[in-house]
């Protein structure tokens, strides 16, 4: 099952009509809509980290929600900017006044969401890479296993709407620290993506985002998320088959060396299962990969922290 949290039914109209999604009472007081054939539970959450967590955490506890599934949280939000933006509107989700974003030198291949270069523009669609909780400081990394064809950027989840524009280039909304925090319990980070559509710059004024607004920014990337959710399930259900078929079976003394030789905690282990899981589906030679590192003396690591670092190399030469 893909569980879909969306804080209002204004974003998450658009979804419902385009996955023939239909009100499911038997979660009340919590408003859902599902297709149980199409594998999709869409939750409209309410706005807010209390809300959002509430609804994640009382839907998923009451399917059973399990690593196999996946959490994917999709809706509006403020984006900081390199110069003030004259818009007349409040931010319809964002974090609070002056948030410092802790936003650091991007040396990946995607928008870092630093500079005029990269300025976000009103309706762009990103992938969130890395979740601040404005109120703790608290970071979470989603880990972006699933090819995907938007760019990339840094999200700060706060209690208030942005009032002004902030200088640091980052994504703000209400909700998305408070859905990871739920959805840990009951998936890995690689089975959680943040979808954030941009509605504004956090500008203070009289006019407000209105609910045709809303409806419109997540309206022009239905089809795509549609597909992409489609696609995941479609993915996964594969992934499941040949896991039951015994993809793996044969090979779990070679990942037993490479958990041990990567000092891996039970979060790491499931990621670099997954890695493998998905490097044997493409039909990569992922035991020749290991061998060859051995070889080069890169495994076993010294300590975990160095296995983490490994761990992420090896994710990149495996996806």
């Amino acid at each position: 099952m893909i569980y879909v949290m969306m804080a209002l039914y204004q974003e998450a109209h658009g979804l419902i009509r385009e996955l023939e999604l239909k009100k499911n009472t038997a979660y009340a007081p919590f408003e859902v809509f599902d297709n149980e054939s199409a594998g999709i539970r869409l939750v409209v959450t309410g706005v807010g980290e209390i809300a959002a967590a509430a609804a994640t955490a009382a839907v998923c506890a009451r399917d059973g929600a399990d690593a196999a599934d996946f959490l994917i949280n999709i809706g509006c939000c403020a984006a900081g900017c390199c110069k003030p933006a004259d818009r007349g509107m409040d931010s319809c989700c964002a974090a609070a006044e002056g948030a410092d974003s802790g936003c650091e030198p991007a040396d990946r291949d995607m928008d870092s969401g630093y500079g005029a270069a990269h300025a976000a523009q009103i309706g762009d669609l990103y992938v969130c890479h890395k979740i601040t909780e404005q109120a703790t400081g608290k970071t979470f990394y989603p880990d972006i296993l699933y090819r995907h064809p938007w760019k990339e950027r840094e999200l700060v989840t706060g209690m208030q709407p942005l009032q002004r524009a902030a200088a640091h280039g980052a994504l703000y909304d209400m909700e998305a620290a408070a859905v990871y925090q739920a959805g840990i319990r009951f998936f890995s980070p690689d089975r959680m993506l943040f979808l954030k559509v941009v509605s504004d710059f956090g500008i203070a004024g009289q006019e407000r985002m209105t609910a045709e607004a809303l409806t419109g920014l997540l309206e022009q990337h239905v089809k795509e998320v549609a597909a992409f959710l489609t696609n995941l399930r479609e993915a996964a259900d594969e992934e499941e088959t040949l896991r039951n078929d015994g993809i793996l079976q044969e090979d779990e003394a070679v990942l037993e060396r490479l958990f041990a030789a990567l000092h891996c905690s039970q979060t790491m282990r499931a990621s670099a299962r997954q890695y493998i899981t998905y490097a044997a589906l493409t039909g990569y030679d992922w035991k020749a990969e290991l061998e060859e590192w051995y070889a080069r003396g890169l495994l076993p690591c010294k300590d975990r922290r160095e296995g983490k670092v490994r761990l992420e190399e090896l994710k990149q030469v495996l996806l």
